[in-house]
């Protein structure tokens, strides 16, 4: 059985991520109690993120596992990003995990909201009009616990969708970037290739997900927030000292270095 959303058991355990995520030290398991369903995940997600201070610069979008999706009503999460940086195209960024938890790099097409909608979204020609920007980047994806993955959907989601920051590239052609053929390698070996049309349905999808949860009161969008719209050639598992390089067909290539986690500061 898990704890409501304001017990004191889910108090401590949103204390124990947040420690851990400000001091960059891993836990040795995911914090119990986990929470058992959506609101009571998204409830702790949000107490987390406020905890933790700054802006929420953005929101990024995960998979809901498929054996979960029917059960659960969703096939999708998100949580906040609260640290954006950018790569100037020639020196790599560095993507930091935190050692001893799980830390992995995923290649997506990043999407800044113009303003928020302010009604759910009925296709991607309406969702079109709500994005003024597309971007090539990184989304790095660590948390302080080791075991969050089995705490799927809802652990991800209580420790901020374990999201460790953005890093954004080049600018992506509005017209055609959902098709744009793109590759993954890590340290020079390549380990996934997809395009982000192919991804449920699509980074337009992703962004109706969004205003959706917007809708309902589950989060709080605001114009020029970046939306990660997920992971385009897999999720992969990465460690302190290896190199991540994307390339998006002829459009822009982005590239990044991984580095250990020396604490969260608002």
């Amino acid at each position: 059985m898990s704890a409501s959303p304001e017990s004191p058991a889910a108090q401590a355990a949103c204390a124990a991520l947040l420690g851990a995520r400000r001091t960059g030290r891993a836990l040795p398991v995911f914090p119990a109690p986990a929470p058992a369903t959506l609101a009571a995940a998204y409830a702790a997600q949000q107490r987390l993120s406020d905890a933790l201070g700054g802006a929420v610069l953005g929101w990024k979008v995960g998979r809901i596992p498929p054996a979960m999706v029917d059960e659960l009503g969703t096939d999708r999460v998100t949580g906040p990003v609260l640290r954006i940086a950018e790569l100037d195209g020639a020196t790599p960024g560095d993507a930091r995990i935190f050692v001893g938890g799980v830390g992995a790099i995923e290649t997506e097409v990043m999407l800044r909201l113009r303003a928020v909608p302010a009604a759910r979204l009925a296709d991607n020609d309406e969702a079109r009009q709500w994005v003024d920007a597309v971007r090539a980047g990184f989304e790095i994806a660590s948390s302080p616990a080791p075991d969050i993955y089995n705490h799927a959907p809802f652990g991800i989601i209580a420790d901020i969708g374990i999201n460790n920051g953005l890093l954004l590239g080049p600018p992506l052609d509005l017209a055609d970037f959902d098709r744009i053929a793109v590759t993954t390698e890590l340290d020079g070996v390549a380990v996934g290739t997809g395009r982000a049309c192919d991804i449920l349905d699509g980074p337009w999808g992703a962004l109706r997900f969004l205003v959706d949860l917007h809708h309902d009161g589950t989060i709080r969008l605001a114009p020029g927030q970046w939306i990660s719209a997920g992971a385009i050639t897999g999720v992969h598992p990465v460690a302190v000292g290896q190199r991540a390089t994307a390339r998006f067909g002829s459009a822009a290539m982005i590239a990044c270095n991984v580095v250990a986690e020396p604490g969260f500061a608002a």
